[in-house]
């Protein structure tokens, strides 16, 4: 069991440089994947950007949503989040800490790109950062 932030799941579904690291950890089927709600915001978010700066194609967009709404995610409300997410406020975006405080929640680590969130002190997740 893991929780996946956007950083991650974007950088697989755009197999961008560290997309075979995310797929490695991805790649097990008795490994469940986790994210709050906001995941898919912000993945859909962020792909927008690409295209919008024209590093990906309107059409390569499209495809990279499709496979996102196929992956296999444990979607997760962010309402029982609250108050971990307000306890991590000092340190952490709200949008951050709701993958910080989903993954202290299932007690898994976090998987992600997001330097910020490794380093960010106030939380004991593991953090799984990607370089």
């Amino acid at each position: 069991m893991m929780v996946l932030d956007a950083s991650a799941v974007v950088e697989w579904l755009l197999g961008l440089p560290l997309a075979d690291a995310v797929g490695t950890r991805i790649a097990d089927p008795d490994v469940s994947l986790h994210a709050p709600h906001l995941l898919a915001v912000e993945v859909a978010q962020v792909v927008r950007r690409y295209v919008a700066r024209g590093d990906i194609a309107p059409a390569r967009g499209a495809e990279a949503i499709t496979d996102f709404a196929d992956l296999d995610v444990a979607i997760h409300p962010h309402e029982p989040l609250l108050p971990a997410i307000w306890r991590l406020r000092p340190n952490l975006t709200a949008y951050d800490a709701a993958y910080v405080a989903l993954a202290e929640a299932l007690d898994v680590p976090l998987v992600t790109l997001d330097a910020g969130i490794a380093s960010a002190p106030g939380h004991a997740v593991t953090v799984d950062l990607l370089r």
